[in-house]
């Protein structure tokens, strides 16, 4: 993989997993596309809302990891167009293997730690606890019904 995905843009042979997707530049691409471009800065100014806030968006996902990295590889490359079928950026393979290797069983518990820098270093207030929802909502309704449709089937099948 390119060295920018390497904290420090170093690779160690012996330790693959040593840095990769920790670089400088991988976070400052996914703040300037997620929580705002002015969020790279050490003092925030922005006066509008990011697309993170605006989608819920709480964490950093496996694929928008995936999807920060395709293009800020594509952002450092010559070509000039963006294409998922790019012969020159490969960017579909390219994001398709970061994802296999975030989504594979094997690499569990280096994933989870990767996945938990990430979300502390863009989402640092965000909590990983449910806040309480009304008991009017849409949400609280839905599951309040699914609880009674488990019931209900529970019941039946005893």
């Amino acid at each position: 993989w390119p060295m920018f995905l390497y904290a420090g843009y170093i690779y160690d042979p012996d330790d693959p997993w040593k840095g990769l997707l920790r670089s400088e530049i991988l976070v400052f691409g996914f703040k300037h596309v997620f929580t705002s471009p002015s969020s790279v800065d050490k003092e925030p100014k922005a006066t509008r809302s990011g697309n993170a806030y605006l989608h819920g968006m709480k964490s950093v996902t496996k694929g928008s990891l995936a999807y920060i990295a395709t293009q800020l590889r594509f952002s450092l490359s010559s070509s000039s167009v963006f294409s998922r079928t790019d012969m020159v950026t490969d960017s579909e393979n390219f994001y398709q293997t970061i994802l296999d290797l975030l989504e594979d069983p094997d690499e569990s518990e280096e994933v989870a730690d990767l996945m938990t820098w990430w979300s502390r270093r863009v989402f640092p207030n965000s909590s990983t606890s449910h806040k309480s929802i009304s008991k009017n909502s849409a949400l609280a309704k839905i599951r309040e019904k699914r609880a009674a449709l488990r019931d209900r089937a529970s019941a039946g099948t005893n």
